[in-house]
């Protein structure tokens, strides 16, 4: 094993139990899951760089950068992204998979894993901002990994191609086990 997948196996281990730990635990704390992110995040960019799986790279970087963000307190609340706009975004994106599958099939898995991509940043952003329920973050999430899948697979990026599959066996029981508590992150 190289220093690299042993890099790209940590982030995801980092990932998994920080999914792990909103999911099952009821009063989690924001800086554990957070700083968790932070490691997992920066670890899949260097991993997915090398790999130029793209999305993955996009998407950690996201994350990176919000989980900066709050563990240095930046109030992301202020930030003028809604639930309306994210829904709008996403059947936009849809849209485009739909009418560029009927002009060129092979363009499909890449629109699906930017659309992926899209709803891991927008609802990692929005669950952080506290304008999104984490029984949505949890659906969001379950979508984006099992979307990200078969781009994942065509590039060969076994370290995210795992995260993905257990992120969307998490997300699912997640929504399960919280599907009574719908309240906000406090």
């Amino acid at each position: 094993m190289t220093f690299l997948d042993f890099l790209g196996w940590a982030g995801i281990a980092f990932y998994l139990l920080g999914h792990a730990y909103i999911s099952i635990v009821k009063d989690w704390k924001k800086i554990i899951y957070y700083s968790g992110n932070l490691i997992a995040a920066v670890s899949l960019v260097i991993t997915s760089t090398v790999l130029e799986s793209w999305q993955a790279v996009v998407i950690n970087a996201f994350w990176a950068v919000i989980s900066i963000l709050l563990l240095m307190r930046f109030d992301l609340s202020k930030v003028p992204f809604s639930m309306f706009a994210f829904k709008v975004i996403l059947v936009a994106i849809w849209l485009a998979l739909i009418i560029m599958s009927l002009i060129k099939q092979s363009l499909q898995f890449d629109i699906l894993g930017w659309s992926s991509a899209f709803a891991f940043c927008a609802g990692y952003l929005l669950f952080s901002a506290n304008k999104m329920s984490i029984n949505k973050y949890f659906l969001c999430t379950a979508y984006a990994a099992s979307s990200l899948m078969p781009q994942l697979w065509f590039d060969q990026n076994w370290p995210v191609f795992t995260l993905e599959v257990c992120w969307t066996i998490i997300s699912i029981y997640g929504l399960i086990s919280k599907y009574n508590e719908p309240r906000l992150i406090d």
